[in-house]
């Protein structure tokens, strides 16, 4: 997975070969409560994709290993 990163100077990040990912988020939510003046209350938020992407890369090494093996019988005339 490729992660792309826009800072607020317009500054990108870009990451490669992304396994694991957790984001957590903090940001100043505006509320306003009844006869009161607006106000900011802190909300936090956090994602994880960490084990799920490690289950995908596993399966999809596994299929790459299985296809690779089942080409090298075939160039080399096995029938399996």
């Amino acid at each position: 997975m490729k992660v792309t990163i826009e800072k607020d100077d317009g500054e990108i990040e870009v990451f490669q070969n992304v396994t694991d990912l957790y984001i957590a988020l903090r940001q100043l939510k505006p509320i306003k409560e009844k006869n009161s003046e607006p106000a900011l209350l802190p909300e936090t938020r956090s994602y994880s994709w960490g084990s799920n992407l490690r289950e995908l890369v596993k399966e999809i090494t596994q299929s790459v290993i299985e296809l690779q093996n089942f080409l090298r019988g075939s160039t080399n005339g096995s029938s399996s």
